[in-house]
């Protein structure tokens, strides 16, 4: 089973960022994430073999935190702007940190290897195939999205399932760790 860690998108700020999304499949060769997919990845566990999930489910049982308030500001691109890759939204906010930072500690406790740096953000799009006159077009138009789209409180993390398919992924939540 391929799983990830996770904090879904409050529904109430999904349609702000429903232009910048329809902005990128404007462009042949990025696939803009779905509405609906639209999270933060905390850790990216990869294929895991379905008997591992209950002792991870202890680990992350064991992270207490209190909710807390998060900022979606600004785009940005992997590895950076002249080669992107990856387009996304930056999280502001030192407990999104905090937060990934403990699961990254309880999964290197039941052997998971420590994933780069975490740098909060917001996956919006990913670049398949870009030409330089379309990538330079692309990066103009993104530029107007270099805003504050809106903040929302943290009250939870989700252990989540991911199913590759031809049309794109599809998520279901494992489990659910609230805060407290």
């Amino acid at each position: 089973m391929r799983v990830f860690i996770a904090v879904d998108l409050d529904e109430g700020l999904r349609k702000k960022f429903a232009q910048v999304i329809d902005a990128l499949r404007g462009y042949r060769g990025i696939k803009a994430v779905e509405l609906e997919n639209l999270h933060i990845t905390l850790k990216f566990l990869g294929e895991v073999d379905e008997r591992r999930l209950i002792l991870i489910d202890r680990k992350l049982r064991e992270i207490k935190f209190s909710p807390f308030r998060i900022k979606f500001k600004g785009i940005g691109y992997f590895p950076n702007e002249r080669f992107p890759r990856v387009v996304w939204v930056g999280v502001e906010g030192n407990e999104i940190r905090e937060l990934a930072k403990a699961v990254e500690e309880k999964m290197k406790k039941i052997g998971f290897k420590k994933d780069k740096e975490f740098l909060a953000h917001m996956t919006i799009g990913r670049v398949k195939r870009i030409d330089k006159a379309t990538k330079e077009k692309m990066t103009k138009e993104l530029e107007e999205f270099n805003i504050e789209f809106g903040e929302m409180i943290v009250d939870k993390f989700k252990l989540k399932k991911s199913t590759l398919t031809p049309k794109g992924p599809i998520y279901e939540d494992v489990f659910v760790y609230e805060g407290s």
